[in-house]
């Protein structure tokens, strides 16, 4: 069949589906919204019918008719080591889950169009939104969003909003961890190496570095402090020689980002330096820590959880625009690969 012969379904058309597969209208709606009981026999015949037929529903005709497109949409920037796009699966996995269908949308680094997504979001009708760690969103683009009703769930970044719900992750608690992991193994001239804090995640990720040294006797002006202008591994690399250009060169490096840790490790083998024996670091997000080699520590962000999690705070302002915020907080797990040594 080609693209011009298949139709939508409609009235009419239900009718001819009806007819084909031997039961009643009501039943061809009941299959094709997956609402109420239907005899397997019979759900078999009607998609045998819609199949030879070659319908597709209308869920333009359903949204407005039921104000649900069964839709949720989902906006991500882009980046190297995938992490929003795992954030973006764990999404789509528990919309599928809970009967919804992702509509994904790539956000442009250099461009920035989030307003033209946003616009495309609402013009599509969807139910609900998440908007993945993406700092650029403005407050007037969250108030059209609120104009429209619009269930919206920001993760990772920090928007404290009226009726805007949030999805954070510990990353406090994350950086403290990794960072008394090599207190533990005996280091104090232990180096942080990550961005500058422009958001509450960066922000927190040094505090997070910088209590566990205070705990462990080191002063913050004696700390070892290696801010870059972003994540990248070109950035990583520039930032590791920094540090071995020292002359209190550290024998520890908390990398922020698993990215800064694979430059990093770049500048080390080009100086003849191994991991964990000449330097012991680690990364943080575990999502190319296991594909360097060798294999870094990192910190694992809890994804199975996000979905689900988000899925089901849109629904509950779906069913109540106007609950007051709500707000999560995930944990991460430490993986422990072998690349702290102890002195």
């Amino acid at each position: 069949m080609i693209l011009s012969e298949v139709q939508t379904v409609d009235e009419p058309r239900m009718k001819d589906i009806a007819k084909m597969a031997g039961v009643s209208t009501a039943t061809v709606g009941r299959v094709l919204h997956d609402n109420g009981y239907v005899s397997d026999d019979a759900r078999e015949r009607v998609n045998a019918a819609i199949k030879k037929l070659g319908y597709v529903p209308n869920r333009n005709a359903r949204a407005l008719t039921t104000k649900r497109s069964g839709i949720i949409g989902s906006i991500f920037m882009w980046n190297d080591n995938n992490l929003f796009q795992a954030m973006n699966h764990s999404l789509a996995a528990a919309a599928e889950r809970r009967g919804y269908k992702l509509l994904p949308m790539q956000i442009s680094a250099d461009t920035h169009n989030e307003f033209d997504l946003i616009r495309q979001m609402l013009e599509l009708r969807v139910d609900g939104l998440a908007i993945i760690s993406d700092k650029y969103v403005t407050e007037e683009q969250f108030e059209l969003m609120r104009l429209r009703a619009l269930p919206v769930v920001a993760i990772e970044r920090n928007y404290p909003s009226k009726e805007i719900d949030n999805i954070y992750f510990k990353d406090f608690d994350g950086a403290y961890e990794s960072t008394m992991r090599f207190i533990k193994a005996g280091h104090r001239r232990i180096a942080f190496l990550g961005p500058k804090p422009f958001d509450k995640v960066e922000a927190d990720r040094l505090e997070g570095f910088r209590w566990a040294m205070m705990d462990a006797g080191v002063p913050r002006e004696e700390q070892i402090i290696c801010q870059l202008p972003g994540h990248k591994v070109e950035m990583g690399e520039k930032g590791m020689d920094e540090l071995l250009d020292r002359s209190d060169r550290p024998t520890a490096v908390f990398c922020t980002a698993d990215m800064l840790a694979a430059g990093a490790m770049q500048a080390l083998y080009r100086r003849g330096l191994n991991v964990p024996w000449d330097m012991s670091i680690s990364g943080y997000d575990n999502v190319i820590a296991r594909y360097l080699s060798p294999a870094i520590n990192s910190m694992v962000p809890d994804l199975a959880d996000l979905g689900d999690i988000a899925i089901a705070m849109l629904e509950k302002r779906i069913r109540d625009f106007s609950i007051p915020a709500q707000a999560a907080y995930l944990p991460f797990e430490y993986v422990d690969r072998g690349t702290i040594k102890a002195i």
